[in-house]
């Protein structure tokens, strides 16, 4: 009875004794399992870099995002006096959603290229927009589109900015902004208020904050045939509704998901006289070649079904001069193809710019700040795992020996009695046989 209470006692000790160990470990796991999934989102970030294909011009920028300027900065563009001229009226300032108050019926492109404010006032005559974009390219985006096709050539108004010269207005982006410099009158004039040499835009540009030169241009247009392209034509599109305006069907065409960004320019066609003579106005025979960006596979493929499907609903000679084409995630379109060999090999000509890029190069020491930080993380997890080996083993090796040390003291109790009894050995029959003694006769 003894015996089994104090084996009972041994076996709620061990239990005990492991259910503390088991606590101990259990903090131990968990920092060993958090510095594991650290060093696995470590080692994922260069094998994602290494899948980026294609220009990316729009993931690029929105890595150069920088903060928005306060009402007050945007305010501060267009004071009470401006290049010496006194402001005739009240500023004017809008957000994104009431941009139709300054441009009526273009608000929904200019929410594509992502405006998220504008002011506005007038200086006499003279009327100045200035309207803030999220990032530079979508500022350049703006440009591109606002830049119609009767306008002037471009000109550099001041270090970072471009401008274009129309009859009646001026417009030039620089940085996150594009402004737009028009008479108030709505009256065609020809003034230095106007020109290139304006002191107005001059102090604007002066003014608004360089941006990073690397990403001021899309580098999705170098995509674009150089071959027969029409002086000035290039176009930057962040969206249905601006596309839809410079190339036929591309609103029903072309669904921009995913980040999609799009570029379009104007080719000379062998009847094409206006293109020829240097005119990028809208002509009857210009070619339209547009190349749409997607930057998954899936986005692509959904893309060209849907542009195809489209395609085939629309009579047999639009079909005739229009060509679709895939070239790995762009989706290439000619419109308007009067020559359709020339459109063909135009279209041929576009190649998509496979290339692989790591975030940085294993091979360099890191700068990293929390580099201490996670040494610490890793030892800890590290000795953490040992530890929690080591108390495992202890268990398991306590637990196993005190089995094995209880079984075999049980088996000594079946032999052995607590009473003090002995074991009597019967060995006088063997003595008898080895001595030759007659067998033991009972007595009568």
């Amino acid at each position: 009875m003894m015996l089994e209470r104090r084996t009972m006692h041994s076996k709620k000790q061990i239990s005990i004794l492991s259910a503390i160990i088991l606590m101990l470990m259990a903090p131990l796991a968990g920092i060993a399992q958090q510095a594991a999934q650290q060093s696995g989102a470590q080692q994922a970030a260069p094998q994602a870099g290494a899948q980026q294909a294609g220009s990316g011009d729009k993931q690029k920028a929105g890595a150069e995002v920088v903060p928005l300027a306060s009402g007050t900065q945007l305010v501060n563009l267009l004071p009470d006096s401006l290049a010496g001229l006194r402001a005739t009226t009240e500023l004017k300032q809008v957000g994104r959603d009431n941009l139709s108050d300054l441009v009526g019926d273009k608000a929904p492109v200019y929410r594509e290229y992502y405006v998220t404010s504008a002011v506005s006032r007038e200086y006499g005559r003279v009327r100045v927009d200035v309207f803030e974009t999220q990032h530079q390219l979508a500022a350049f985006g703006l440009f591109t589109f606002d830049s119609a096709a009767d306008s002037r050539n471009p000109r550099e108004l001041e270090r970072g900015s471009e401008g274009v010269l129309f009859d009646d207005h001026l417009v030039f982006y620089k940085g996150r902004f594009f402004v737009r410099i028009s008479d108030a009158t709505h009256r065609s004039i020809h003034s230095t208020l106007l020109g290139y040499d304006s002191p107005i835009a001059r102090a604007l540009a002066a003014e608004i904050k360089s941006g990073n030169p690397a990403i001021a241009r899309a580098a999705l247009l170098d995509s674009l045939p150089a071959s027969g392209m029409v002086a000035d034509s290039q176009r930057y599109f962040l969206g249905p509704e601006s596309l839809g305006s410079y190339v036929e069907h591309g609103r029903d065409m072309f669904d921009f998901a995913g980040d999609t960004e799009a570029v379009a320019a104007q080719y000379n066609q062998p009847d094409d006289k206006s293109a020829a003579a240097g005119s990028v106005a809208a002509s009857p025979q210009i070619l339209k070649i547009a190349i749409v960006e997607y930057h998954t596979p899936q986005f692509a493929t959904d893309a060209m079904t849907r542009a195809t499907g489209y395609l085939s609903s629309l009579p047999e000679n639009e079909q005739q001069q229009i060509i679709l084409k895939r070239v790995g995630n762009y989706v290439v379109e000619a419109v308007n193809a009067r020559d359709r060999a020339m459109a063909e090999s135009l279209v041929n000509s576009v190649q998509y710019p496979y290339t692989v890029k790591w975030l940085r190069n294993p091979l360099w020491p890191t700068n990293d700040p929390f580099r201490v930080q996670k040494a610490a993380q890793m030892l800890v997890s590290t000795f953490g795992l040992l530890g929690l080996i080591l108390g495992t083993v202890l268990v398991v090796g306590s637990v196993f020996g005190t089995t094995i040390f209880l079984k075999r003291r049980k088996r000594q109790q079946e032999v052995f009695s607590d009473a003090g009894g002995m074991l009597r050995l019967d060995i006088d029959q063997l003595e008898t046989a080895m001595l030759g003694l007659p067998p033991h006769r009972s007595e009568e």
